[in-house]
Formats: structure tokens, sequence, C-alpha cells
């Protein structure tokens, strides 16, 4: 017989059970419920909105004016084999919703499972998409985008590699982008450093493609025409020139160059007192000269155009410098050292211009030896700084920077700031041509008068002076459609770098099953494709461009660790200096000794050589201690930082539970003493 007195007790557990039947169903209810009413909200808690469709995307879905079809590829079975694609995939395919929904009817979206040996599959390796094997048996799977715009012409994304998920919205946007503009503005594009590739590349069938990734973005956006150093003929259509280090520029090309800035074309000129990337080139290394000139400069149409870059100058900054590791040099022969180098620089939003577009959205910079840029007095354009350096700038020594990685630690050791440069502009406004005597003379013309003029007696020069004539005709035809001052404002950027197009400063390229896969870590690449696609007139994808580069570096940490080492670099010469100088008499002692020979030291001979020994260990000594002093600051406040990281949230929850507890235990007292 049961115990009367247990019934309340089996009623609570009854209803205990009861409730959390209860409450389980209610969530299973809410979370199944919102997931369909509320699959298209979100809440985006990240600092850069990188959850959040940007101003430039709905400007682009909204300004379609033909119906664009995007058919997105996705076999199911890879959320079962790889759940964080899966993942992946769930927001890619949500992304893609939303875009269908903003653009009104004019994104038309397919969703397509392909499985093996299905036409599914053959449409997707039809329309190019790259299938990729996710266990033994060898079944491929999908996970891509193909669009196709109301002319049949095709964009396709082959894979979305989790590595592009930080871009996933630009590769997006710029698919449609595409679509919706299919003819692509004219660039041309005049490059003293193998940007497009390698003359081996080009000239060799089946050699890899050697072309740097920035080419890539560059072909993707325009209609990119290559053209040659001497006697550029710049095409009519070309909505844009772009400038890549000219070095070996005649004056002929400068001449077409400054005819186009003077007809109102729009130019983005990339020069340097000392490109690294070309003074690298095994091809220019085999000189005897150890100084390697790799330099580039356009004085006479920058001089035209209000500013100038000084030739002999490159900059460093002691706060924007980057962390290299150079074998030390010495006594310490074997050491390798971790040190900022001033002329590697990394610029952050400070040191970038917030209120031009080209500037304004980019997070980071690596550039390497640039030269800057200096407004000339009287000029008749604006000298709008876009980069710079910031105060504790200065010039580094050009003839060390020549000299290779050689000379890093001296060039660390000697650098000098002296505050702020420009490292890169905006120029706008009317100008004069910088040819002010109208084209130059034709070579040809002056080779015809030569050949006449020396002529011999008796020789038939009638061909000569037809050919003389022809030229000369030609000429003065280029003298009457000189153009002295500018139809329209000129309106160029000019950036006192090239090396920050090298890929080793922005980007990492992989192979991803034989497909080129480019993962950003710095905005180089943005760089010169926001000011190439802002000056040919579009701006709806430079605001997607930067967004995702996530690199967010200890600036506190940053500032001790440069802190410490000046202190430990000034403290390591003074010690370097001492122990040469013991090591110098401890050596020129024993060379004395040695040349006496047969002779016994002395007592005082002997004393001092034991004194100068024991001098330089005590040097040595004293200088691994102020490394490990160095290395020993650092790490503590790294330390503390990863505490700090690691023990807030849980610290944070605990003193919030407390505070609730003591408020709940408060508030019973209350209720207790109110009955």
């Amino acid at each position: 017989m049961a115990d009367p007195a247990q019934n309340p007790v089996r009623q609570r557990n009854l209803l205990s059970v009861l409730g959390l039947i209860v409450i389980a169903a209610l969530f299973v209810a809410v979370v199944v419920l919102s997931n369909q009413l509320f699959r298209s909200s979100q809440v985006d808690l990240t600092e850069d909105g990188l959850y959040t469709l940007s101003k430039g995307t709905k400007e682009v879905l909204q300004g379609i004016d033909e119906p664009i079809t995007l058919r997105f590829y996705y076999s199911s079975r890879i959320a079962e084999e790889l759940p964080d694609i899966g993942v992946y995939a769930q927001r890619v395919r949500d992304m893609l919703e939303e875009y269908a929904r903003i653009a009104g009817g004019k994104v038309r979206l397919e969703i397509h499972d392909p499985q093996p040996f299905t036409d599914e599959e053959d449409l997707a390796v039809a329309v190019g998409l790259q299938g990729v094997p996710i266990d033994q048996g060898g079944d491929l799977v999908y996970f891509g985008l193909a669009g196709t715009n109301s002319t049949d012409q095709q964009q396709i994304i082959p894979f979305f590699d989790q590595k592009r998920e930080a871009f996933l919205e630009y590769d997006l946007t710029r698919l449609v982008y595409n679509l919706a503009h299919p003819k692509k503005p004219v660039a041309a594009v005049i490059s003293g450093l193998p940007v497009s590739g390698s003359p081996y590349a080009k000239s060799v069938p089946g050699a890899p493609d050697d072309s740097w990734a920035v080419w890539g973005q560059l072909k993707e956006l325009f209609d990119v025409r290559e053209l040659p150093m001497t006697n550029a003929v710049i095409p009519d259509d070309a909505n844009l020139l772009l400038l890549i280090h000219p070095d070996k520029i005649d004056d002929r090309t400068r001449y077409a160059i400054d005819q186009f800035a003077l007809k109102g074309g729009r130019v983005v000129v990339l020069i340097d007192p000392h490109s690294e990337v070309q003074a690298s080139d095994p091809q220019m290394r085999r000189g005897p000269s150890p100084n390697i000139v790799a330099a580039s400069n356009l004085p006479k149409l920058l001089k035209a155009w209000g500013l100038e870059m000084p030739p002999g100058d490159v900059i460093g900054d002691a706060k924007l410098a980057r962390r290299v590791q150079v074998p030390t040099q010495g006594p310490v022969k074997t050491r390798v050292a971790a040190i900022d180098y001033p002329l590697w620089l990394a610029l952050g939003p400070e040191e970038m211009s917030q209120q031009d577009l080209v500037t304004s959205q980019l997070s980071l910079l690596n550039l390497a030896s640039p030269g800057h840029l200096d407004p000339e007095k009287g000029a008749t354009t604006t000298f709008t700084p876009l980069l710079w350096t910031s105060a504790e700038g200065g010039k580094g020594d050009l003839s060390l920077a020549q000299q290779g990685s050689t000379q890093i630690l001296e060039q660390t050791n000697t650098f000098k700031p002296d505050g702020k440069y420009t490292l890169a502009a905006r120029i706008r406004g009317p100008v004069k041509s910088a040819f002010p005597d109208g084209p130059p003379k034709p070579p040809m013309i002056d080779q015809l008068e030569k050949a006449i003029a020396n002529a011999k007696e008796g020789e038939d020069t009638a061909k000569k002076k037809a050919e003389l004539d022809a030229e000369t005709k030609k000429w003065d035809a280029a003298k009457a459609a000189h153009i002295a001052e500018s139809k329209a404002p000129l309106n160029a950027i000019v950036v006192a770098d090239v090396d920050f197009l090298a890929d080793g400063l922005w980007v990492r390229v992989q192979d991803f099953f034989g497909k080129k896969i480019a993962a950003p870590y710095a905005d180089n690449g943005n760089l010169l494709v926001n000011a190439t696609e802002n000056l040919s007139g579009s701006d709806a994808l430079i605001s997607l461009r930067s967004r995702g580069v996530f690199q967010r570096p200890f600036t506190y940490i940053q500032a001790i660790q440069r802190k410490a080492e000046q202190d430990f670099r000034q403290k390591e010469q003074e010690l370097v200096r001492e122990l040469n100088q013991a090591e110098a008499s401890l050596k020129k002692l024993q060379t004395q000794v040695k040349g006496d020979s047969g002779v016994v030291l002395s007592q005082q001979q002997k004393d001092e050589i034991a004194r100068f020994r024991e001098k330089a260990v005590g040097l040595r000594r004293e200088l691994r201690d102020v490394q490990y002093k160095l290395r020993k600051d650092v790490e503590q406040v790294t330390d503390w930082v990863k505490l700090i990281n690691i023990a807030a949230v849980p610290v944070l929850v605990a003193v919030f539970a407390l505070v609730l507890a003591l408020v709940r235990r408060n508030m019973r007292r209350h209720a207790n003493r109110a009955a």
C-alpha cells in the first residue's frame, strides 16, 4: 500500500518530468519555426559587418537591366562527409537567396544537387565546375556556381574554397556585375615588370602560368592591352592607362602618355626609386657592380602634372617596420636575429586617406623600399595624399638598399626617423603639355637626313628622299594635332612603389586540385584594382574588396617589442664594439708572443692575455643576457594578453552569475520579510 505522505513528492516528480518533456518539445518547435520563419534574418556582430550585404552589392543588384540566372551546384554528400563545408554551403545558399530577393526578379536562382553518374553531374562538368573527390571511392562532389546573362555569356566559380570565405560577397557580386556589364572597359598597360608572366611562360606552349595574382584581378575587370615601352601607341578606346615601373620608356611613348592625359584620359602611375623585385631578378645580378640600379621615374611628365619623386630617396618607418629574420654580422655569426626592418612597411588605416574611396576601405598595405612624392611649387593641380608614413618615417640609405639583403642589419642600425612622407597621391586639375615644342622629332628623320648627307657622289638617293618626305609629313601632321593644354582636368593616381604588386607581399597562391587559389592577407591587390576601377568610372565593387582582411595585430605588444628592440640594438652595438676591441687586442698580443719564438712569456703578458680573455667572455655573457631580457619582456606581456583573452569571458560569466545569485537572494529575503 502506497504511503500517502509520499504522494505529493511523486506528484512533484511527475510534474517535473512532464515539465521537462514540454520544455524539450517547445525548444524543438521554436528551433524549427525560427529556422523557417527567420531564415533570412541575422544579427551580424562582427566588427566589419562581414555577414551583412554591403551598399555596393545592393547597388549592383538593383542596377541589373537584363535577367541573370544563377545555378548553384551543391552535392548534398558534402554535408555528410565534411560537415564544416556543409555549414559554409548553407551560408552560400542563404546569401544567394538574399541576392535573388534584393534583385527583385532580375536574378533567378536554381539549386542543383549533382549525384555521381547523373545528368546533373554531366551538366556541372559541362559548365566548367570542379569536381573534388572526398573518399576512396573516387566519386566527385560539386560546390560551385554558374551564372548566365540574357546573351548566354557565362561566369563561374568552379569551387567555393573556404580559404576565400572572407571574400565570398565580393566573389558573388563580381560575378553578377560581370554578367550585368559584359562589355569591359579597356585598360592599356605599360609594364617593366613581368606582371603578366615571364617571357618564357608566354612563349613556350604548356609552360605554367606565372603571372602575378594582381594580373588576374585586372583581367577580370578590364579588357587589358599590353603596350611596349618604346614608340607605344595608346588605343583610342582606352579608358585607362596603367604604367608599372616604366624604367626603359622612350620619349615618343612619354609624348603619347602626355597627350593621352591632356585629352582627359585617366592614368595610374607606379614608379619606384628602388624596385626590390627587379633587383632580385637573376638577370640583373649578373653585372659586376654590387649596387643594383632598379629605378623608374617620369620626372618630365610629373613636373608638368605638378609633383615629383626625388630619385635618390628610399623611405622607411620605424613604427611601421615589418619583422624580418637576418643573420647577424660580427663575432656572433651563428645567430639569426629577428628585427624590424624599416624599409619594409606595413601601413594601417591611420596611414591611408579615409576620405578617398580608393583607400578608405583598406586595412593593411605592405610596401618595400618605397619613394616619396612632393607637390611642385606653383602647380595648377591639387595634390591629395592617399598613403603616408607615420611621424617616425625617414630616409633610408639607397646604396645599402641596392646591395640587397646582406645590408639589412646595417640599414636598420643607421636608420634615423625625421617625419612624415607621402607615398601615394591623387592629382587633379588642369595641366599643360610636358612637350611645349610639340611631338619629339622621329629618329627615322635624323637617320634619313644623315644617310642623304653622307651619300657618295653619284649615289641615287631618290628613295631615301621620298621616305624623308613621308616621315616629315607625318611629323608635321603630329605637330598640327598637338594638344598644348588639357581638354579635361587631369585625373591621375601616383604611387611611389611597385614592389607592393608582387605576390610575396600580399597573397598566398595555392594549388587546389590543379586550380590556383589566391588567398590575400593584405590589401595590396585591392589598392591597384580600386585605383584603376575608380578612374575608369566604376565604384560599385570598391567597398566590397577589402572586407575580410582579418589581420589584427597586437599593437600594444608591437610597441613594447619595438621599444625593447631599440634599446637592445643600442646596447648590442656597444657590446659588439667593445668585444671587437677586446678580441683585436688579444689577437695582437698573441701575435707578438708567437713572433718571439723561444721566448718565455712574462707574467705581465700572461696576465694581460688572461684579462682580455676574461673580458671577452664577460662581454659575450652580457650580450646573451641582453638578448634573453628582450625575449623575456615580450613573452611576459604576450602571456598576460593571452591569459586575459582566455580568462576574460569565464570571469565575466562567473561575476554575472554571482551578482545574479546575490540579487535573487536579497529578493527572497525581502519577500520572506514581507510575508
